[in-house]
């Protein structure tokens, strides 16, 4: 995570509540217009508590950057949990924690979006997520699939967060179908390639 993230000073559950407190308002008010004076009253602390914790609104909106990846990142598990551990396990959990919104972080993330996250230092934590979630997710079924995948869910996470998806719930669903099945048929590719593999007599 960045360097520039507040430490974790005092009691957890105070932070905590400061954190979550940000990341209502954003859904409410977006970041242009979100103050620590706002965030303080919605946490119930006073601004000192607030600012013991948080000196600044940029390293409050690391910290709240951080909370949105531990959700993304719980809500894959979460899906994982219910599926075999089979090749392409982690890439259907993210593909399903995606389009059900199991982090819940959907409007959050698109107020953040339309305050231009990227080009500001509190969005490291998205940043590195980003970079890395790939990597996770292609290691046990290859480039190619895993990158269409990747893509193409991603494709329709953003239409669906900008409003400019023409799709209508049934053929989003054909959609997902069709994701879900390219990571089916390329495991099952990979599964008769290892067996076939460990039936080959060596020389």
């Amino acid at each position: 995570m960045s360097g520039k993230t507040a430490k974790k000073r005092g009691r957890p559950s105070a932070r905590a509540k400061i954190i979550n407190a940000a990341l209502d308002l954003i859904k409410e008010v977006g970041v242009p217009a979100l103050t620590l004076d706002a965030v303080a009253e919605r946490a119930g602390v006073s601004k000192g508590g607030l600012l013991y914790h948080f000196p600044f609104k940029e390293e409050l909106l690391t910290a709240a950057n951080e909370t949105i990846v531990e959700h993304l990142l719980a809500g894959r598990e979460a899906e994982a949990a219910l599926l075999p551990d089979v090749p392409g396990r982690a890439l259907r959990a993210y593909v399903l924690a995606s389009v059900n919104n199991r982090a819940g972080n959907d409007e959050v993330a698109s107020r953040l979006l339309a305050a231009g996250p990227a080009l500001k230092a509190s969005a490291d934590p998205i940043r590195q997520y980003w970079r890395e979630r790939f990597q996770q997710l292609s290691t046990d079924i290859g480039f190619d699939a895993a990158g269409l995948v990747h893509v193409a869910t991603e494709g329709l996470w953003f239409m669906e967060m900008l409003g400019l998806s023409p799709f209508s719930d049934q053929e989003r669903q054909r959609i997902v179908d069709l994701i879900l099945g390219m990571i089916s048929g390329t495991a099952e590719q990979t599964r008769v390639k290892r067996k076939s593999a460990r039936n080959t007599p060596s020389r």
